[in-house]
């Protein structure tokens, strides 16, 4: 082969490399946007589990509403404007809840103002003594009314009108906009049906005063609003444990994602913690929650920032090789973690949740 022949066939693979690439973004966020859907009207099924879904659903659904404009803005810019955002600022402060205390646009301390702020609003807009809002079953938080408003929740005075209204009306919005822009692209959002049988009994909701929930919750030197963040770190944990991944069915590839972005935050987060209060190491609840956090699955998880980073965008490095749509995790974890597997990392995701969520239960005060 001549050596102009050479370079037009470097082009070439160049170029088809790319179109790979792209097609594979789009097929990231389409499997994200045919799941939210397909276990947004599984949900419907039974309002205590919709409701449920909807809280622990809507910050992953503001990732993915988020990432997709990115993606595209990025792939179709003159299509970004046929998408309308009526909650625009909400859905950019409600993807930070995935983040939690590992958000590297906010300190502890600014972390912890904001769940100061929404505590006030909350005991605003609610009946006195009912400030705080969970989903409990089987003494395992699911949800909590922090997730969603967190970093913003100006709109709360509305809940004494309509129960969750503005909630709602957020998650509609997120969801409208998941599907505006996967038909920007040509495709529409799929639906399929679910196992939610596998759930079994819903989660009860609850309405209580946080004063007297904390109690006998976590270290009493903790601020409430840290006790806040736990909260909403439990729920996140055993929402992607109990409720996500039972009923993935066809979806493994956006629940794995959703679960290597939960733990990867959560242990970054409780990390912080641990050295924020280093004096209380040898508390029962902090020595069970360094047992996991030193774990060797966690510290491995916790080593993988190119996979993390692909499981929180969809732009794809040109750098990666091995991809393709057939593969577990598009091959995703390979390419980013040479030396490990799909099978390996995901039975460590597991485990590491599943240790989380019993350390997280049996916190209580000393």
């Amino acid at each position: 082969m001549s050596g102009k022949s050479a370079k037009l066939q470097r082009q070439q693979d160049r170029a088809a490399a790319r179109a790979d690439w792209a097609a594979l973004d789009l097929r990231m966020l389409r499997d994200d946007v045919n799941w939210i859907a397909s276990l947004g009207e599984a949900s419907q099924a039974n309002a205590q589990w919709q409701g449920i879904i909807g809280l622990a659903l809507t910050p992953h659904m503001a990732r993915i509403v988020h990432e997709g404009m990115d993606l595209l803005g990025r792939r179709r810019p003159t299509q970004v404007r046929a998408v309308t955002l009526k909650f625009a600022t909400e859905i950019e402060a409600s993807r930070h809840t995935v983040k939690l205390l590992d958000d590297t646009q906010k300190l502890y301390d600014g972390v912890i103002q904001d769940f100061e702020r929404i505590d006030r609003e909350h005991s605003k807009a609610w009946a006195p003594r009912r400030n705080f809002g969970m989903g409990v079953k089987d003494g395992r938080v699911y949800s909590t009314s922090r997730s969603v408003e967190f970093q913003r929740s100006g709109r709360l005075s509305e809940r004494t009108i309509v129960p969750n209204e503005y909630s709602n009306r957020l998650g509609y919005d997120i969801g409208r906009a998941a599907a505006a822009i996967v038909r920007q692209f040509g495709h529409a959002p799929e639906f399929t049906p679910l196992p939610v049988d596998l759930w079994g009994e819903a989660p009860s909701a609850v309405t209580l005063d946080r004063a007297d929930y904390y109690t006998t919750r976590f270290e009493p030197e903790f601020p409430a609003a840290l006790k806040d963040v736990l909260c909403v770190i439990e729920g996140s944990v055993n929402s992607c444990l109990h409720a996500f991944k039972p009923v993935e069915g066809p979806f493994t590839n956006p629940v794995f994602r959703v679960q290597f972005v939960t733990v990867s935050h959560a242990l970054n987060a409780l990390d912080e913690v641990r050295d924020k209060y280093s004096q209380l190491a040898d508390t029962p609840g902090m020595t069970r929650i360094s047992s996991v956090i030193d774990s060797p699955q966690a510290l491995n998880l916790r080593s993988l920032r190119k996979l993390r980073n692909r499981c929180m965008h969809y732009l794809i490095p040109p750098t990666l090789i091995g991809l393709g749509d057939h593969l577990p995790m598009y091959g995703l974890v390979e390419s980013t973690s040479p030396g490990l597997s799909y099978e390996i990392v995901n039975a460590e995701l597991q485990h590491v949740l599943a240790a989380l969520s019993d350390a997280l239960y049996s916190w209580k005060q000393a």
